[in-house]
C-alpha cells in the first residue's frame, strides 16, 4: 500500500501509531492543503537532499532554544528538559496532511509519554494564527512552537532550500510557503523526532515520515528508557 493511501505506519507488534485525519480549513487560513501526492513529492526530494546526513545525531548535545508556543507564551527547552526528558518533533507545516497526522499521533500518545516521565513538543516553521487554530480545531493536548525564521531547525541541521521545480509544483497546487512562514525564502525542515535527556544530549533520533507517524508511539516511549541509534530514512 502506498504512502498516499496509508497515512500511519505500523508500530512495534503491528499496532498502528496514528490515525488518518484531515487538515483543518480554519487552520489553513486560505492556504490549500497539500494532497498525498505532493506530500510524497516533498518527502522524496528531502530524502534525495540528504538532510539527515547534516542533522544532529545520537549522543550529540542539542542546542537550547526559546520559542513561542501557539498562544504566544515563550517556551524554554532548558526549563522543559530539566523537569523531564524532552521529545522534540519537527514538522514542515500544519498545511501538510502527513504532518497533521503526526501531530494527532503525538497528541494521542501524550498521556503515555507523561506516564513514562517525558514531555513532548512539536516545532513548525509557521507563525501567526496557523498553529493556534490547528491546535484549537483538533483539541490537541500538545505544545506547538513556532520556529518562524527556521533558526532552531537550522541549528539541528534539518533545513534545505527548496529547488525551483518543487516551488513551481507547490505554486501550481495553490500553496505559497512564503505566506504561512512569513518569509520570502522557500525553505523547509525535514520531519524529525528527537529524544533529549535532562542534560540535553540526543538519546534517539529519527528522520522522515516515520518520525512523525511514530514519534508519539511505542518507539519514542521505549527511547525514554534508554539510548537508541538513529533510524534510517524510510
Amino acid at each position: 500500500m502506498g504512502w498516499e493511501n496509508r497515512m500511519g505506519d505500523d508500530g512495534p507488534n503491528g499496532r498502528r501509531a496514528g490515525k488518518p485525519i484531515g487538515t483543518s480549513t480554519g487552520a489553513l487560513r486560505g492556504v490549500r492543503a497539500l494532497d498525498m501526492q505532493t506530500d510524497r513529492l516533498l518527502s522524496s526530494w528531502l530524502r534525495k537532499a540528504c538532510v539527515p546526513d547534516r542533522a544532529l545525531k545520537v549522543n550529540q548535545p542539542a542546542p537550547d532554544f526559546l520559542l513561542p508556543e501557539a498562544n504566544g507564551r515563550l517556551v524554554s527547552s532548558i526549563e522543559l528538559r530539566r523537569i523531564a526528558p524532552l521529545i522534540v518533533t519537527f514538522i514542515y507545516g500544519t498545511w501538510s496532511p502527513l504532518c497533521a497526522v503526526g501531530l494527532r499521533a503525538l497528541h494521542g500518545a501524550a498521556a503515555g509519554i507523561r506516564a513514562a516521565g517525558g514531555k513532548a513538543i512539536a516545532i513548525t516553521p509557521e507563525g501567526g494564527d496557523l498553529p493556534r487554530n490547528f491546535k484549537r480545531h483538533h483539541r490537541l493536548d500538545l505544545e506547538i512552537l513556532s520556529d518562524l525564521d527556521l533558526g532552531v531547525s537550522l541549528s539541528f541541521g534539518l533545513v534545505s532550500v527548496l529547488p525551483s521545480e518543487i516551488k513551481a509544483r507547490l505554486l501550481r497546487r495553490g500553496l505559497d510557503l512564503s505566506a504561512p512562514q512569513g518569509s520570502f525564502f522557500w525553505m523547509l525542515p525535514v520531519p524529525a523526532a528527537y529524544v533529549l535527556d535532562q542534560r540535553g544530549i540526543v538519546r534517539h533520533a529519527c528522520f522522515g515520515k516515520n518520525s512523525i507517524s511514530r514519534a508519539a508511539a511505542e518507539v519514542v516511549l521505549t527511547a525514554l528508557h534508554g539510548s537508541h541509534g538513529p533510524e534510517p530514512w524510510p
